[in-house]
């Protein structure tokens, strides 16, 4: 697992328990991985882990594609077509 992926799946991990940009930085630390602003923790609170969560393939894609937050937004306009047509 490279780095990168490493700090997505912890930043997941963290959302997922809902802690604060401290602790989730000190986590980061302990792995020795780089801290983060607040910006992006809040994208990671209010979007990346609403967006995976209970779903598999989703969360696949982002701690190991790192895909970006358009591109899971063009994914779910796809998918929300498809149940309209």
């Amino acid at each position: 697992m490279s780095t990168s992926q490493k700090k997505r799946k912890c930043l997941l991990t963290c959302a997922r328990k809902k802690s604060n940009l401290p602790n989730t930085n000190n986590r980061l630390k302990e792995l020795c991985l780089d801290p983060i602003h607040i910006q992006e923790w809040n994208l990671w609170l209010n979007y990346y882990e609403p967006i995976v969560r209970n779903d598999p393939y989703f969360e696949h894609e982002l701690i190991t594609r790192g895909r970006p937050l358009a591109w899971f937004v063009a994914e779910l306009n796809q998918r929300k077509n498809k149940y309209i047509s």
